[in-house]
């Protein structure tokens, strides 16, 4: 297996799935259906039979697509990865022919793309009309194109800032290495990410490349990050656990959380805001769908994936998976409890925006001097243990 994406597997995608998962089960968000737009007779008759899901929980539609797939005779055969690489497993390994639609994160999309992994074919995107609607940032974005080819379909999107209790504090500080003060002792929950929290903290030191390492500068990050430790009460193995932890009153600050925390401390009657250092901010994932390579069912593909690109369903998946929506006259109809805790001046501008330029994962293997993810992992673990 690809080291990097087995690397993947051990780290920050797997509490993604968990927070996906959280939020559908504990949560408790009610049921949302939206009714599916008339289809051109012509593709109507090509449509019904199965349509084989394999991708993070929730985002296959089973409450805001239920009617159009009833109304097209479609079986939504839904199976839950719990890693990014799980899709690649079972594709390569009996799994060819028989997968249809895919929800890879961006940053694992990128890296198959860019190492020529064969799994993502190429989309027509005469197939996908409502896919015109997309924010600026998601048309052409460069983590889902190669050589002039579209391989995904954006579908929600957000931010991990940090969620803190406003009874506590006032703001953040400037900066994610301000957190070793004393005054945090106590107070800090991390989320069990070692890309992720890396990440921060080498930008917070003012590497110009956080996401390319030399050793001696992530020996420098963790160092860094030690000196934050003694102020950490716990580490969450999701982000579900970190809300927990801060609805209890445990901890008062998690950083590189989700803004979607602060709707579900509401519920249980706890306040939480969100903010992040100002100098060093905060990093960005965003998920698409995907049509595997030999898919069988490619024509119930494309009609789903365009039916969810819709401003209406669009709306109601990010409002099911407390997200960011990715089509624009979606913003104007998704409930102001959900959109208004994402930035969406980061996705109104083309070439990907922020999204497009930040790279949060290290290079598959080592590049020269620049040591690659698994070196990034063993530092975490010796963070974890210190």
């Amino acid at each position: 297996m690809n080291e990097f994406l087995k690397n993947f597997l051990d780290s920050k995608l797997n509490e993604d799935v968990s927070r996906r998962r959280f939020i559908q089960g504990a949560a408790g968000l009610a049921t949302l259906t939206v009714l599916g737009a008339p289809l051109a007779s012509a593709e109507e008759k090509k449509l019904g039979g199965p349509l084989n899901f394999l991708g993070w929980d929730g985002e296959h539609g089973g409450n805001v697509a239920k009617e159009f797939l009833a109304k097209n005779n479609i079986q939504m055969q839904a199976a839950f990865q719990s890693a990014a690489d799980e899709a690649l497993t079972r594709f390569n390994t009996g799994g060819r022919g028989s997968m249809d639609l895919l929800t890879p994160n961006k940053d694992f999309q990128r890296a198959i793309l860019a190492s020529n992994v064969e799994l993502f074919q190429p989309l027509d995107m005469s197939r996908i009309p409502s896919a015109q609607g997309l924010f600026p940032a998601f048309k052409d974005a460069p983590w889902l194109t190669r050589e002039g080819k579209t391989y995904g379909i954006p579908m929600i999107w957000g931010d991990e800032p940090c969620v803190y209790n406003p009874a506590k504090w006032d703001a953040m500080p400037e900066k994610y290495t301000d957190f070793a003060d004393p005054k945090y002792k106590g107070e800090l929950v991390l989320l069990d990410d070692p890309f992720g929290n890396i990440w921060l903290y080498a930008t917070s030191l003012g590497f110009k490349e956080p996401s390319r390492l030399t050793q001696a500068q992530l020996d420098q990050v963790v160092e860094t990050m030690l000196k934050m430790k003694p102020n950490v009460v716990t580490i969450g193995a999701s982000h579900g656990d970190m809300a927990d932890v801060m609805v209890r009153g445990d901890a008062s600050l998690g950083i590189g959380g989700w803004a979607y925390q602060t709707l579900i401390a509401k519920d249980k009657g706890v306040k939480l805001v969100v903010g992040s250092p100002s100098k060093d901010g905060t990093f960005f994932w965003s998920d698409a769908y995907a049509i595997a390579v030999d898919a069988p069912n490619v024509d119930n593909a494309y009609a789903f994936i365009d039916f969810i690109t819709q401003a209406e369903s669009n709306a109601a998946l990010a409002k099911e998976l407390g997200s960011g929506c990715t089509v624009e006259k979606a913003f104007d109809i998704l409930d102001p409890s959900v959109r208004d805790i994402y930035p969406y001046d980061n996705v109104r501008q083309p070439g990907g925006g922020i999204l497009g330029t930040q790279i949060v994962v290290p290079p598959q293997k080592a590049e020269g001097d620049i040591v690659g993810a698994p070196a990034w992992v063993e530092a975490w673990q010796k963070f974890k243990v210190a």
